[in-house]
């Protein structure tokens, strides 16, 4: 076990000697994952949609019945058996490393979302899912990340459909803000080859 404060310190003096940001790493690490435990720590139903704050709880169920762009069952999302490879490709990770880069965890979450018939069937597919293959599985940063998806730690957002003022993330944003074709190919040598070319040996 290394303590956070041990990782926060070195890596704030890592990145003073070579001119390196670390600012976002250490907001994930420091606020992030403050946020996460006192999330757990406080909320009397920190696995649920109630622990959602009013305003998405609202939303969501006002758009509950909205028609879905498509359906999945758990089967098919465990599978990675998507129409969307870069969706599949989140899902493969997290079952091939134990867990899902973080921006990539995010459209993972929100394409559940998107994808099952209500906001608590897609709960249960992500909480399950990480149940079963995340490395943090039982950890606060789940429940946290997870519910994220759904609005917690977050603000409203223009209203659409199925997500209503949750914040929505879209396939072709990702195209934008990253190299989703490198992601894709990464998790298929890693899938095909069975080495993680970034495991530090």
């Amino acid at each position: 076990m290394i303590s956070p404060l041990e990782v926060a310190l070195r890596v704030r003096d890592h990145g003073a000697e070579r001119g390196i940001t670390t600012g976002e790493f250490l907001e994930e690490l420091i606020v992030r994952r403050e946020l996460a435990f006192n999330f757990t720590r406080y909320a009397p139903s920190y696995d649920t949609l109630e622990s959602l704050p009013e305003w998405a709880k609202k939303t969501l169920r006002r758009h509950r019945r909205d028609r879905r762009p498509q359906l999945y069952s758990y089967e098919q999302f465990e599978a990675a058996a998507t129409h969307d490879a870069l969706w599949n490709a989140a899902q493969k990770e997290l079952m091939l490393r134990g867990k899902i880069h973080g921006y990539y965890r995010m459209y993972w979450g929100k394409k559940t979302i998107e994808w099952s018939r209500t906001p608590e069937e897609a709960l249960t597919v992500m909480l399950q899912l990480h149940e079963r293959y995340a490395l943090d599985a039982c950890g606060p940063n789940t429940y946290a990340g997870v519910l994220w998806c759904f609005g917690l730690h977050d603000r409203p957002w223009p209203e659409r459909p199925v997500f209503g003022q949750v914040r929505y993330m879209s396939l072709e944003g990702m195209h934008r803000k990253t190299d989703v074709s490198a992601y894709v190919g990464e998790i298929e040598i890693l899938e095909r080859s069975g080495r993680d070319p970034f495991r530090i040996k």
